[in-house]
């Protein structure tokens, strides 16, 4: 017998790891078609949604009319050129050609910005009720952002934008997540169903601790500009931080989040600090770099015999495990280890291990049961470059709101 599904349905470009596709099936949607150029992330897509067609192409060679109809288009841009962790600015010169005309060798320059003008060819075509995506904060603030909007609004949507933080979403029925992660997400809702069921409500919440009030539902205050909400959280050099709701209040408040040590798999077991890391070019251990044992120190000192994070990133050091991480980067997050301190806390004697690929998913908001398919390099990309499931189930959740019944 067949089951009609009577639920929303979505279609999914540059799926990764799948974090999207986890959202959206959590939320209750239907995803008819993923596409990625990426193998290992088209198999992980077809080993979680059995009998999906996934496509296994670049999104950029794809004749949209080949695509299913679907009431919401999922895709969030790659952009590389936008991310922090990708440091590119755009090109300011031509590239060089050789003599036969073709492009000397020089600094590599991955083509992605040409990734945010997929969705709307995909729009052209099939007109979806609502198109939903994220990207890193810096997105929204380069120059061709509000062009893209302009070519929505041309095309009959109304944009919704927000600014969220992994660690801090609140959603029902999932935790944040313990990894701070500043995205800025939106949906480009069809005029006819705005007009017809009003916007999204996509102002994010958070649970918090007011000073005055006790434990509340802080809400999202901005420093300035609150008419184009893309930004970071924070008090300091950031954009936007969270206030107390009652209106006699309006203290600040801190969001409650989870911390890292929540999802650590405390019998997966490392090596001696000081026997160093094997490098596979030579085939021999090398010692750690002095800023890598600077870290180290710093954390024995800090949480004097406690385990934590040590973070290899410009401006970081040693966190608790009662903190969450900061962000898993495309490169799949090979930022981050765990230190044991021993008795003596000595830094040679420390134990040291990266975290794994299941806990950085787990920092995700993926299941145990969400398999990633490939190589080891697959999975950290799948991992690193994935849209956060928590953050896609609250977007689903709020769009899904708006849609007809």
């Amino acid at each position: 017998m067949t089951v009609l599904f009577d639920g929303p349905t979505s279609v999914h470009f540059f799926t990764g790891g799948c974090g999207d596709m986890r959202g959206f099936t959590d939320a209750g949607f239907l995803s008819l078609y993923a596409a990625n150029h990426h193998p290992a992330s088209v198999e992980t897509a077809r080993i979680n949604w059995p009998g999906l067609f996934v496509n296994p192409a670049d999104v950029q060679a794809i004749d949209m009319r080949c695509v299913p109809s679907a009431q919401v288009l999922v895709a969030s841009p790659i952009c590389t050129e936008a991310s922090p962790a990708g440091g590119k600015a755009a090109p300011r010169k031509a590239v060089e050609l050789d003599e036969n005309g073709r492009p000397k060798p020089g600094p590599d320059w991955p083509q992605t910005r040409i990734t945010m003008w997929e969705p709307v060819r995909y729009a052209e075509v099939h007109r979806p009720m609502a198109y939903v995506g994220e990207n890193v904060a810096q997105f929204g603030t380069s120059p061709l952002f509000k062009a893209w909007l302009t070519v929505w609004e041309a095309l009959g949507y109304t944009p919704v934008i927000a600014s969220v933080n992994a660690a801090h979403l609140k959603v029902d029925g999932i935790p944040p997540l313990p990894q701070s992660r500043d995205r800025v997400v939106w949906c480009f809702l069809r005029n006819d169903i705005a007009e017809a069921n009003g916007l999204p409500d996509l102002r994010p919440t958070c649970d918090a601790m007011c000073p005055t009030c006790g434990p509340v539902e802080g809400v999202q205050h901005w420093k300035k500009n609150p008419e184009f909400p893309v930004g970071e959280y924070g008090r300091k050099n950031r954009q936007y931080y969270y206030v107390c709701p009652n209106a006699r209040c309006g203290a600040y408040v801190e969001p409650i989040t989870r911390g890292i040590g929540e999802v650590i798999d405390h019998t997966v077991r490392g090596s001696r600090f000081g026997d160093g890391y094997y490098d596979h070019f030579t085939g021999g251990h090398v010692p750690y770099v002095q800023a890598t044992r600077n870290r180290v120190a710093i954390g024995l000192e800090k949480y004097r015999g406690k385990p934590f994070i040590v973070t290899l990133r410009n401006h970081c050091d040693a966190s608790s495990l009662d903190d969450p991480i900061g962000t898993l980067t495309a490169k799949g997050g090979g930022h981050h280890y765990l230190a044991r301190p021993t008795a003596d806390l000595s830094i040679d004697e420390c134990e040291y291990r990266p975290l794994t690929t299941r806990e950085k998913a787990r920092a995700q908001g993926f299941p145990d049961h969400h398999i990633f398919a490939g190589e080891e390099d697959d999975l950290r990309l799948q991992v690193g470059n994935a849209v956060p499931v928590n953050v896609a189930a609250w977007l689903a959740r709020r769009v899904k709101a708006v849609l007809p019944r």
